[in-house]
């Protein structure tokens, strides 16, 4: 009987032995599966890292200059030309808005805008009817207006006195003194016509 009880002892002791190394071997698979993850997981983010820096210094060596937000400004008058070459009474009605992405050239335009306006009048007045009723004669007249305005700012900053300059320099209006500007900037990127109406 004693033999019995020794071999339940036995028993017992290899049973709890048994979980005690199960518990042991589940232990240390979790810690060995973390730490290769944590490894993979660091050799991951380091390498990815190199490349990164590498891809964001092509990156801002080949980036372009981010545009600025377009401003829209809305020629207040509407244009309304008769055309002289046809033997009916024929007009065309046009509205139009001029798009910048700087306030400054929004300003110079509004401040120019019945030297503007004179330009256009004279560009639309000079338009046959069978041209501007084609695509083609529309996107002439867009470009024709919008080179235009850009030379009409270009010459009217170029010729502005020195006062303004000047008036500018003791704290007046900064915000029209003359800049420099170099051959062909654009000061109005664009031109749209918000309403076209020919009879």
């Amino acid at each position: 009987m004693a033999v019995k009880e020794n071999e339940k002892d036995l028993d017992l002791d290899t049973d709890q032995a048994g979980k005690s190394k199960t518990n042991l071997l589940i232990i240390v698979l979790i810690v060995v599966i973390l730490a290769v993850g944590g490894g993979v997981a660091a050799v991951f983010l380091l390498s990815g890292d190199d490349k990164g820096g590498d891809s964001e210094e092509h990156a801002s060596a080949n980036a372009q200059p981010v545009k600025a937000t377009p401003i829209y400004s809305r020629i207040h008058k509407v244009f309304i030309i008769n055309f002289e070459d046809t033997s009916k009474a024929r007009y065309v009605q046009i509205e139009m808005s001029i798009m910048s992405r700087d306030q400054h050239s929004i300003d110079l335009a509004t401040e120019h805008l019945p030297v503007i306006r004179n330009n256009y009048i004279t560009i639309l007045s000079s338009q046959k009817y069978e041209l501007l009723n084609t695509r083609a004669g529309k996107e002439q007249l867009n470009n024709d207006l919008l080179k235009s305005i850009n030379d009409t700012i270009a010459t009217e900053v170029s010729t502005t006195p020195n006062t303004v300059k000047q008036d500018a320099e003791e704290g007046g209006d900064k915000a029209h003194a003359p800049t420099a500007v170099a051959d062909g900037h654009k000061y109005i990127e664009a031109i749209y016509f918000t309403s076209f109406v020919m009879q």
